[in-house]
């Protein structure tokens, strides 16, 4: 194990947070734009206000190799660097960590994110680079953490912390306490980011924001419940308002994109967020979307979101069979998706679809049924994802249960790219052909693209839209 306080080695940063280059991997038809590593921004702010001196570097934005991220790395000499990674990327932190280990060996390395989170225990075991794994919302305990290992002490039996032992067995700590109060918060510490870098479609700067924090929904195929609990925490929406407006005039965002995974789930709270932002003028300088599900929305809702300045909704169809639904636990119904994206088409919302195909009990049936529904609701742009049974998800279980083969190989976990697990009914050639034929109908298809069209026409981002229409009929022409 690490002691950092017993180093010589002169350091040019306390601690350094940063996220690896992925986002050309995952890139594909609806997903092609690049946001700022939220998570990340809020433990530096949180440090700062702590008096740590902590630096962000986001790859993602910066378009950096894994040797280019090593070698800065190496150059600013972090007492403690801490990376993020999700399941199809803790392969790549685990090599930079290796790289870096061997150029700094006094360098602390802390693993966070929702892959440690949800298999810290397998996660350690295959890989000896990193110190630690921090788990779930770390807040309240990564600062306490550096101090410790600033003070040359070690992280053994912190909270939510997993490490190995001086045997080399993995000690797995549970998190214990409160879950973090959203209003408590500082802002996120935006100004160690590139945020002239964040772009949308249109070409306007873009920001992602968190809202809310938890989802009560009992998905199958998400880990976000036991990442952040099932009970909303929803933050005051002045302190929404406060941050959308820095962001405004601090680095000229204009867009907004919510993260939260039910936004409008708590339909008072959405009702005083729109007037807040109405009362403050935003809406008139800037725009935003959100996600959240078909079951809880209505007209008058909509209604008031767009007049607050939403542009923009997306929601998960998932399936167009009532079946597949139940068994994924999504708990809408195919009827609710067709009447949610007419509301949202009727008030001139644009819309994004999620499907997810392939589940364990998946048929041609159910598939067919899948793409009768997509056209029914007609989304302006669709994304169609493979099940993937993630680390500590329900679907995990299920499908290991019935005794099918799930991938080993964590990098292979990009869900928009390729099924990982051997299903009963289809083969892996099956599978990819399925999503590549319903994503060319869709894409495709006239109403589809002069849908796009008007909608750049009408924000004037030929720019963007070029790029992303270019890398969007290239992973479908690729397919």
């Amino acid at each position: 194990m690490t002691i950092v306080g017993n180093s010589t080695t002169h350091h040019n940063t306390d601690v350094l947070l940063a996220v690896p280059f992925y986002a050309d991997r995952i890139s594909m038809v609806a997903q092609t734009t690049v946001g700022p590593p939220l998570g990340l921004a809020y433990l530096a702010a949180e440090l700062e206000n702590r008096g740590v001196r902590v630096s962000i570097l986001d790859a993602n934005a910066l378009r950096l190799s894994d040797e280019e991220v090593r070698r800065r790395i190496v150059e600013l000499k972090p007492r403690i660097l801490g990376l993020t990674a999700v399941t199809p990327t803790v392969d790549q932190c685990a090599g930079i960590a290796a790289q870096v280990k061997k150029n700094l060996p006094e360098t602390t390395v802390l693993l966070g994110g929702p892959h440690a989170t949800a298999a810290p225990v397998e996660t350690l075991e295959k890989f000896d680079a990193f110190d630690y794994l921090v788990k779930g919302e770390a807040e309240f305990r990564l600062p306490q953490m550096i101090d410790a290992l600033k003070s040359g002490k070690n992280l053994l039996g912190f909270d939510g912390v997993a490490y190995k032992d001086e045997d080399g067995r993995v000690v797995d700590v549970a998190e214990t306490g409160d879950r973090v109060n959203v209003n408590e918060t500082p802002l996120p510490a935006r100004h160690l980011l590139p945020m002239n870098l964040y772009t949308g479609p249109d070409g306007g700067r873009l920001t992602t924001m968190a809202a809310t924090r938890g989802c009560p929904a009992h998905c199958t195929y998400c880990l976000v419940p036991s990442l952040f609990g099932r009970k909303l925490r929803a933050r005051d929406p002045e302190n929404v308002v406060g941050e959308m407006n820095e962001c405004l005039a601090r680095y000229k965002t204009v867009n907004f994109n919510f993260i939260d995974d039910t936004f409008t789930f708590n339909k008072n709270w959405v009702y005083q967020l729109c007037e807040a932002i109405r009362q403050s003028g935003l809406q008139k300088k800037a725009r935003w979307l959100c996600l959240t599900r078909a079951d809880t929305i209505d007209r008058e809702l909509l209604a008031a979101m767009k007049a607050a300045g939403c542009f923009k909704i997306e929601f998960g169809i998932e399936s167009g069979d009532e079946e597949m639904l139940r068994k994924i636990k999504k708990g809408i119904t195919t009827t609710q998706s067709i009447e949610a994206f007419k509301m949202a088409r009727d008030l001139g919302l644009e819309t994004l679809g999620f499907v997810i195909i392939f589940s364990p009990e998946e048929n041609r049936e159910s598939l067919e049924k899948t793409r009768r529904l997509i056209f029914k609701a007609d989304p302006d742009t669709l994304q169609m994802s493979f099940c993937t049974p993630f680390p500590g998800t329900a679907i995990e279980r299920e499908i290991q249960e019935k005794g099918l083969k799930i991938s080993g190989d964590w990098s292979r976990f990009i869900f928009l790219k390729q099924p990982v697990f051997e299903h009963p009914n289809f083969s892996y050639d099956q599978m990819i052909a399925w999503q590549t034929r319903m994503l060319r109908a869709f894409y495709f298809r006239p109403q589809t693209v002069f849908r796009l069209l008007l909608s750049t026409w009408r924000k004037g981002g030929w720019g963007g839209f070029l790029r992303s229409a270019f890398s969007a009929v290239r992973s479908l022409l690729s397919s």
